[in-house]
């Protein structure tokens, strides 16, 4: 599997048993998946395709990922920011796999 690929399912499991994961792991694992999103961004404008961005989306995934981190961070929105990451990383991995065809 791919990277993207791998942390969309790791996002997925995640946002459903949030609490069996530490603060610290779901900081890391929003802090890949940003960093997933920059990549394909990156990839995709290379290629010449650009990609609009959710108004404050990524600003709004720093921001969880901080939130993430620590103790008092609150589940129900950590677990649906994370699987919104997980959309937009599936919908980057998308766009780019078309684009190579």
């Amino acid at each position: 599997m791919s990277q993207a690929t791998d942390c969309i399912a790791e996002l997925g499991r995640a946002a459903n048993t949030l609490d069996a994961v530490t603060p610290f792991e779901r900081g890391r694992l929003l802090d890949r998946g940003i960093s997933i999103v920059r990549a394909q961004r990156e990839l995709l404008q290379l290629q010449g395709n650009i990609v609009p961005v959710r108004p404050g989306f990524m600003q709004d995934m720093g921001t969880l990922a901080e939130m993430a981190g620590r103790e008092d961070g609150i589940d129900v929105l950590i677990g649906a920011g994370m699987l919104m990451l997980a959309d937009e990383i599936q919908r980057l991995r998308m766009l780019c796999r078309d684009r190579d065809l």
